[in-house]
């Protein structure tokens, strides 16, 4: 197929995401992040490569595996200390920015923290025209990716992905075609759920054909997802923990991501493959960032072009099992290309940013689900 069609036809909804993007609030100032760092700032850098990098780099990613091969890798070519703090969720970061936090140089973020972040000023514009790697990014991921701001750029595509239906190839004769695989009495105890109230209700919303980023009827979203509670085998947390109740074959369809998918399958042998439901899949793309206060802000910069080198990008897809947001597609051996390809016909839902109060509705869902 032809990935750079994939992401342009009407099955995407990009609408909302350009509303989300449009929404946001002029960047100018520094409000958040606001530490002194480095006195110069990235939008500073005029020539590539810049100059007089600093000496250390601290990131923020939570491809975990893929960061332990940046640090050796960058850190020796560029004689830059790398360290990286995991996290778990995006909030973990975003709290330290808003208190001011003048530790963090680089993170690997998701597309709806990145728009709070700039709608809160707390990141540097970037002088993407002259880093290299910039055309290296595919159009089909800037297409869908909310990062700019009255035409400035505040971040860089890392990867993207995508929430599709992971299922047991030997279990089902043919790829489930609808997410009801999910309500079937037939499927008893042998699916699972991921225990997130935006995925979970989203997931709901397009079983029950609405637009899962502004629902129609949340109360059919709430009444389906507790239909489903007792056919369910349990709800995972974690995505180890989620990968694992496949690799066992413990259950046989369900929300999983498409990289935990790929581990499972290549690394672990179990029989999974993935699809997006007729209904529709959501994805998403993570980006990177560079806070404003980041005491290393120009190795940061250098870092982001680096990374989207097709070197470093294709480690990210044979370490993490993640789709990077460049083109990889010569890179990668038969089977892996066929695994990556999403056909055209599928129905992708790009994850914008949910309003206050879709977000706050489906966690009150999940709430009232999880207690019933």
């Amino acid at each position: 197929m032809s990935h750079d069609n994939a992401f342009n036809r009407r099955d995407v909804l990009r609408a909302a995401a350009g509303a989300s993007a449009g929404g946001l609030v002029g960047a100018a100032g520094c409000l958040g992040g606001g530490g002194d760092g480095d006195s110069r700032a990235p939008m500073d850098v005029t020539e590539w490569p810049p100059e007089d990098l600093e000496g250390s780099l601290n990131l923020w990613n939570w491809y975990d595996d893929w960061a332990e091969y940046a640090k050796t890798e960058f850190g020796d070519e560029f004689d830059v200390s790398v360290t990286n703090s995991g996290y778990s969720s995006p909030d973990q970061w975003y709290s330290k920015l808003q208190a001011e936090d003048t530790e963090i140089d680089n993170i690997a973020a998701t597309t709806d923290w990145v728009e709070r972040s700039v709608e809160n000023d707390f990141l540097h514009e970037l002088p993407v025209d002259i880093m290299p790697a910039w055309e290296n990014i595919t159009d089909r991921v800037k297409d869908v990716s909310s990062y700019q701001k009255d035409g400035k750029v505040y971040a860089v595509p890392e990867a993207l992905v995508l929430y599709p239906l992971t299922y047991n190839e030997e279990y089902f004769d043919e790829e489930p075609r609808s997410w009801d695989v999910l309500w079937d009495e037939a499927n008893r105890d042998k699916i699972v759920m991921w225990d997130n109230s935006t995925v979970s209700c989203q997931i709901a919303a397009l079983y029950t054909g609405q637009d899962p980023i502004d629902p129609g009827d949340f109360d059919e979203i709430e009444e389906v997802l507790k239909q489903q509670k007792p056919l369910l085998r349990t709800y995972w947390g974690d995505y180890q923990q989620g990968m694992s109740l496949f690799v066992n074959e413990e259950v046989v369809a369900g929300p999983l991501t498409m990289g935990r998918t790929y581990t499972a399958r290549f690394d672990e042998g179990a029989p999974v493959h993935y699809t997006a439901p007729d209904e529709g899949a959501m994805f998403t793309s993570d980006l990177f960032v560079i806070p404003k206060g980041a005491p290393n802000p120009i190795t940061s910069l250098q870092f982001t072009n680096w990374a989207s080198e097709k070197e470093h990008a294709t480690k990210l897809f044979d370490t993490m099992g993640y789709m990077p947001a460049v083109d990889i597609s010569d890179e990668l051996s038969e089977e892996d290309r066929e695994f990556t390809e999403w056909p055209d016909s599928w129905n992708l839902v790009f994850s914008a940013t949910l309003s206050d109060e879709v977000r706050s509705t489906y966690d009150e869902i999940w709430t009232a689900v999880k207690a019933a």
